[in-house]
């Protein structure tokens, strides 16, 4: 087993990557001392100096003593310097981990680093980058996943990591023994009711019809479904079978609409056959109008609505 370092400063917009990291320090502790294996400090109402207190602390335990302080994104100078001595002679038999959500104070890097300790920044992919790390966190599930698979699992689930993982770690359990992963699958075991009422409000959508719209919207709303959750994949929907409309008047073929959009042949066909029947000037207004409510629900608009009124108005809008 590799040696620890002392001091771990774990940073970065990948909150997948950073809970699992965060997770595997837990079980680690509880695996050699047992529940409340792992000390916690919190690095917010705390602050560094208590950190810096529970590291001179002395303890009797037997074996490695795992400290675990979080958030630490908001020390300033000041907290860094309360602590620098502390990292600078650590404890024997100790491993301190910080975790930063975002960027790291410069400040404290250097001095983990000065201390023998590692810097470990995990910074979020890029959106053309997701479908990969989709495939290699599947991989590290023990899952196979093509491309195609990746971001059928994103249509349905967003484009949110934490989501994503648990939607993987759900698909490594219920499918089990298999380790190959289908897009079949990854719509029996992720796509939920809600899910599934989603789209089909989507498609209602892009079929301008109203009625339909709205008793959907009445469904999920019953279920306590947040607006705020349904927002992607209904833009997702709808974007996707405008361009398609767009590549269908431009004389592409069906066929390489499914590479263009990105998308697996089945999907596009059935895209394409919504794109047939739609006016582009719907989706076009069906666009505008969840735009608008993106822009209303952060605060940005200048209707003083509440999440549920402002959804509905969009449904009203964008079907006409």
């Amino acid at each position: 087993m590799a040696a620890l370092a002392p001091v771990y400063l774990i940073s970065g917009d990948d909150d997948a990557k950073i809970d699992a990291w965060r997770g595997r320090v837990h079980a680690r502790a509880e695996q050699e001392h047992g529940p409340g294996g792992l000390e916690q400090c919190d690095g917010k109402a705390d602050g560094a100096a208590a950190v810096a207190a529970a590291l001179a602390t002395m303890t009797f335990a037997a074996g490695t003593r795992y400290l675990l302080a979080e958030p630490v994104e908001g020390w300033k100078a000041d907290d860094v310097a309360a602590l620098e001595p502390s990292l600078a002679t650590m404890p024997p038999d100790t491993v301190l981990v910080l975790i930063a959500r975002g960027k790291a104070p410069p400040k404290l890097a250097k001095a983990v680093e000065a201390g023998g300790g590692e810097v470990r920044d995990y910074g979020a992919p890029k959106p053309r980058e997701l479908p990969r790390w989709v495939i290699d966190r599947a991989r590290e599930e023990g899952l196979a996943m093509d491309i195609e698979t990746a971001k059928h699992l994103m249509q349905i689930v967003g484009s949110r990591q934490q989501q994503l993982q648990r939607e993987i770690e759900k698909l490594r359990i219920a499918l089990h023994p298999a380790t190959r992963v289908a897009p079949a699958d990854v719509d029996a075991v992720t796509a939920g009711d809600a899910t599934a009422q989603a789209y089909e409000l989507a498609d209602s959508i892009v079929a301008a019809d109203l009625p339909a719209t709205m008793a959907l919207a009445e469904q999920l709303r019953a279920a306590n479904e947040p607006p705020g959750r349904l927002t992607y994949r209904i833009v997702n929907r709808v974007r996707d079978v405008y361009r398609a409309a767009v590549l269908l008047e431009a004389g592409v073929s069906e066929q390489k609409i499914a590479g263009t959009l990105g998308m697996p042949p089945w999907l596009a066909k059935r895209i394409a056959g919504q794109a047939r029947k739609a006016d582009r000037e719907v989706l076009e207004r069906a666009l505008e109008a969840f735009a608008e409510f993106e822009l209303e629900s952060r605060g940005g608009g200048d209707r003083d609505l509440d999440e549920a009124t402002a959804f509905t108005m969009t449904l009203v809008a964008a079907t006409g």
